[in-house]
């Protein structure tokens, strides 16, 4: 029962994820999945994704902490709603996009509060990410594309406890939420007609409020249509943050599967 209070956190950043599925488009030419044209048209992609991820390290809120280290399948059992997706606006060698998460998850766990004791928890908790980026292509060619990106992620978590142990018990309630800056690169490569592939890079922070955030994402995708895409790969994100009694010092990592629109 312990590793389950990090259900509230596991399926994040997304961002998932991070961005379109961690940063996915589509294409609808003959141009990389996951990438869009440079000509003088608009072009817009929406995208859904499911992040099966575990997560591993630290986390804690009203000054209580607790290990974790879970699967994505003792996730699930905690989980009561989430919903990942996002969204890509393209003109030009120009690119803006927004990637969000909401994760809702309840569950009881044991831990350790500040002063050596054991207890246990009741946990009710809702996580909302965002991550608003800009980006500008510095390298076109038939096969391969290149994006250099800076933005922002956002984080709104809240959390209900129910602590007992040592013969008492008492509740909590903490929230916080925080913004740090990100800069990354994306590349897009060709492989043929159909299959193409992707690599995302942001590392961010800087001591702004976490001190460190960063994620690496793989993905390689499939033209189902000239305008849909399937894509599945690979997602590690990480995030040291600490304000008060609130941590959250964890890594998730874990497959990510979805589908993405372009039009």
């Amino acid at each position: 029962m312990k590793s389950h209070i990090s259900a509230l956190f596991a399926t994040s950043l997304v961002l998932a994820s991070g961005s379109a599925i961690a940063g996915t488009t589509v294409s609808t030419t003959s141009e990389p999945m996951m990438t869009t044209s440079t000509d003088d048209g608009w072009q817009f992609t929406a995208g859904l994704y499911a992040w099966m991820a575990g997560l591993d390290g630290t986390i804690g809120a009203a000054g209580y902490t607790t290990d974790v280290g879970i699967s994505f399948s003792d996730i699930l059992d905690t989980l009561d709603m989430t919903a990942m997706g996002a969204f890509e606006v393209r003109k030009g060698p120009w690119m803006l996009q927004l990637e969000g998460l909401y994760l809702k998850n309840s569950d009881g766990v044991s831990g350790i509060a500040p002063n050596g004791t054991p207890v246990t928890l009741k946990l009710t908790a809702e996580t909302t990410r965002l991550e608003p980026v800009i980006g500008y292509r510095v390298v076109e060619t038939d096969a391969t594309k290149v994006d250099l990106i800076a933005g922002a992620v956002y984080y709104d978590i809240s959390n209900r406890l129910i602590v007992t142990g040592g013969g008492a018990a008492a509740s909590a309630k903490s929230q916080d939420s925080w913004w740090d800056p990100i800069v990354g690169v994306r590349v897009n490569q060709r492989f043929n007609e159909r299959w193409s592939g992707q690599f995302r890079g942001e590392i961010g922070g800087f001591g702004v409020n976490a001190d460190l955030v960063w994620q690496l994402v793989g993905l390689v995708g499939y033209d189902f249509t000239e305008n849909t895409t399937g894509f599945f790969g690979y997602r590690h994100a990480a995030v040291d943050y600490q304000n008060g009694g609130f941590t959250y010092d964890a890594a998730s990592s874990g497959p990510i599967l979805g589908l993405a629109i372009t039009f």
